[in-house]
């Protein structure tokens, strides 16, 4: 029994790594956009390297998990559920990761009256991941604040789809008048829901939370 809990706690320290790694994915991402905004592509595929790099680290940790989960940590009510978990905050360092090689690779130039709306689109995702980050901490900890955190992330996100749908409709009516031609536009476009699946893959994991939630509690 002392061997079982042993992998439990392994396994949970594994998890505040793996969503830590995730977190440190973004922030990286987040370095980047502003070289994108400029056009500034050799930092850009620099700073893409970094996130590869970190979403590599990322997965090495989610595998270790995996390898606790096969060692029977975790009751079998729990353990699917845990498993889904970490699948679920591994594909945001993925969609991170995807999102970075799709603005290194498209080379596309940034049109600069969409600056503030891609800041405000990155600000709220940048919640949305560190609001991630303290749910998973506190699932062990405190189940309450990772309920908590959990429906936090769902108004968040609501608030990125917003920012989403507004950016991506400046964009067809730029597109309409234009202001934009149609490699900018579709270059644009792919970025846009790029960032926004970034935002719903965080809101995935954060779902299966509150399922975990509200099986331990009955």
């Amino acid at each position: 029994m002392r061997k079982f809990f042993l992998k439990e706690s392994k396994v949970e320290f594994y998890a505040k790594e793996h969503v830590k790694k995730v977190y440190e994915c973004y922030k990286e991402f987040e370095k980047m956009m502003p070289h994108f905004y400029n056009g500034d592509y050799e930092k850009v595929d620099i700073l893409t390297g970094k996130v590869s790099a970190l979403e590599h680290e990322a997965d090495e940790i989610r595998r270790k998990m995996e390898m606790g989960f096969y060692e029977w940590a975790f009751l079998p009510f729990d353990r699917e559920d845990r498993i889904m978990l970490t699948e679920n905050v591994g594909k945001v360092a993925d969609t991170i990761e995807s999102t970075a090689f799709t603005i290194s690779l498209s080379k596309v130039e940034f049109p600069p009256n969409f600056k503030e709306d891609f800041e405000a689109f990155m600000d709220i995702i940048r919640q949305i991941v560190e609001a991630l980050k303290d749910c998973i901490n506190s699932l062990e900890e405190d189940i309450t604040e990772a309920i908590q955190k959990a429906h936090e992330i769902e108004k968040l996100e609501e608030k990125a789809d917003e920012i989403e749908r507004g950016i991506l409709a400046k964009l067809y009516n730029s597109y309409r008048h234009g202001k934009i031609g149609v490699f900018k536009f579709l270059g644009m476009k792919e970025v846009t829901i790029h960032l926004g699946n970034i935002a719903d893959r965080a809101e995935d994991a954060s779902d299966r939370v509150l399922i975990i939630a509200a099986k331990r509690r009955g």
